[in-house]
Parts: C-alpha cells; sequence; structure tokens
C-alpha cells in the first residue's frame, strides 16, 4: 500500500534579507517512525492552489511556531507577545490549508501554536502570557527556551482518550501562551494540573483533528506520543477517496 504524503505547515522567517521555509528535523523522523512521507509545503503565489495542496496530501501537521499576532483574537495585550510573533503570510496560510483540509475530511495532527491557531479560528482567545495572565502553578516552559515535562489528565470519553487509551500522559512544553477563551464548537478534552488547556476537539466532528498544547515531536521515543503520528498516518490512509 502506498504510503501516506503528509503535508507539514511551514516555518516562515526572515534570514540573511531574505524569507525562507523550514520544518524541524523532529517533525520529520516522527512522522517516518510511524508510516508516513512528510513534505513540507509552501506559502503558493495564487490562493487557489492551497485547494491542490489540501487535495495532494493525505493529511496534515500543524506545527509549532511563534506567537499569533494580538488583533486575530481581540488581545489586549500585545506587549507581552514574544518578540518572535507570526508573520500574515504563514498566518493566513495556515488558516486556509486547515479549513481546505477539513472541508476534505482529511485528518491534522496540530501542535502547540497549531492548537491555539485552531482555537482562534473558531473563534476563541489567548493569554498573551502564561505567567503574567495566570495563576498557573507549573512550569510550562518557553517558546524557543527550555523544555519542562509534565502530566495531561485526558477526559475520559474524548476522541484523544479513545486514542491514546489512557487517562494520565507525561508530556514535553515548550509555551509561553495558552487558550484564553474557548473557541465555539470546540471542548476541551486535555487539561495539565493547573488547569490550562492542553488538548481540544471539534464538538461535531471530534475524529477531524488531533490538536494538543505539548510537543510530541521531542518524545518519539515515548509510544504514547508517538501514538498521535500513527493516527494521523493511519487515518490518512483510511480516508483516502
Amino acid at each position: 500500500m502506498k504510503k501516506p504524503l503528509i503535508g507539514i505547515n511551514p516555518y516562515y522567517f526572515n534570514y540573511r534579507d531574505s524569507f525562507w521555509n523550514a520544518t524541524r528535523e523532529k517533525y520529520y523522523k516522527a512522522i517516518w517512525l510511524t508510516g508516513g512521507i512528510p513534505v513540507t509545503v509552501h506559502h503558493p503565489s495564487d490562493d487557489v492552489f492551497i485547494e491542490e495542496i489540501a487535495r495532494t496530501v493525505d493529511a496534515l501537521v500543524m506545527v509549532g511556531g511563534p506567537d499569533i499576532p494580538c488583533d486575530l483574537y481581540g488581545g489586549k495585550n500585545p506587549e507581552l507577545l514574544d518578540n518572535d510573533i507570526m508573520l500574515p503570510n504563514r498566518e493566513s496560510f495556515d488558516r486556509r490549508l486547515f479549513q481546505e483540509v477539513q472541508l476534505l475530511n482529511k485528518p491534522v495532527l496540530s501542535i502547540c501554536v497549531g492548537l491555539q491557531h485552531i482555537n482562534v479560528i473558531y473563534g476563541g482567545s489567548l493569554h498573551e502570557d502564561i505567567k503574567t495572565l495566570t495563576d498557573s502553578s507549573i512550569n510550562h516552559g518557553e517558546f524557543n527556551g527550555d523544555v519542562t515535562y509534565h502530566n495531561v489528565d485526558l477526559k475520559k470519553g474524548s476522541y484523544i482518550y479513545s486514542v491514546l487509551g489512557k487517562k494520565t500522559v507525561r508530556v514535553a512544553s515548550a509555551h509561553h501562551q495558552c487558550i484564553q477563551k474557548l473557541g465555539a464548537g470546540l471542548s476541551v478534552s486535555g487539561v495539565a494540573p493547573d488547569g490550562i488547556i492542553e488538548s481540544v476537539e471539534d464538538t461535531k466532528r471530534p475524529d477531524s483533528f488531533l490538536a494538543v498544547q505539548w510537543h510530541p515531536e521531542i518524545m518519539s521515543e515515548d509510544k504514547d506520543q508517538l501514538r498521535l503520528f500513527q493516527w494521523v498516518c493511519e487515518e490518512g490512509i483510511n480516508r483516502r477517496t
């Protein structure tokens, strides 16, 4: 059977007077380990090609990345954003590609800022900085900084609970933002010990995506974390038309 082609949205940044798109190798390795063929996609010159990209890939992995601009969710604390802010080209491309893949009923694994972006797409909002704006009692790490590890409790009966088959998982965390207001049509499927939302799903189509705040690609030696990539690869094959 032909291996599933897994599209990965790009990191997009300016370096030495040029814009670059890139993918951290850990994402590629996790997809290879679970039977998929990873490929980084890029912003086309014409938006019509986004539909073609969505039709071509079997599934999508939305990777981590910089802070989402405040104006997209009515944020009141732009001074708390990291210096690295998601550029408009990436934000609009990620949004459109996610929506097109969803229309085709192809699976999505969404990681870190990918979860935050889905929440914004569904009309939700974010805390610009966990330490400043929440009563968080654990260390969630830092974007582009140190990784920390903590437990996440999964809601029994949620889709991610059925995928991982357990109530509590150990995760790798590296973020300074989190969900504030949950987007319309989303439900919480996992939380950290301090109550910060760690996974969400669509209330009408829970199997349409897995969205997690943590970084499973960092823990590819852990069978629970690798199971998330295995899911997106297997569903990419199962939902082929």
